[in-house]
């Protein structure tokens, strides 16, 4: 992840963890690819997954929650 990524994917998760007046949204875990981030979070004892695309200057845009089905073995 180049530089430029790595101080978008900082500023976005203190967004998140700030976010909101109720629970507060702490970010686990980041991962991306080329112009995608996934942003993996905790609210609550609920877990979600925000996917949001990267421009070129490294801002975020089309951030949308992504539904996640887990399964137990």
């Amino acid at each position: 992840m180049n530089t430029n990524l790595s101080k978008v994917a900082v500023a976005a998760g203190l967004a998140f963890a700030l976010a909101g007046c109720a629970k507060p949204r702490v970010v686990q875990a980041i991962t991306g690819r080329q112009d995608h981030l996934k942003f993996l979070y905790v609210e609550g004892s609920e877990q979600g997954i925000v996917r949001c695309k990267v421009g070129p200057d490294g801002a975020l845009s089309a951030c949308q929650a992504v539904s996640v089905a887990l399964e137990e073995d």
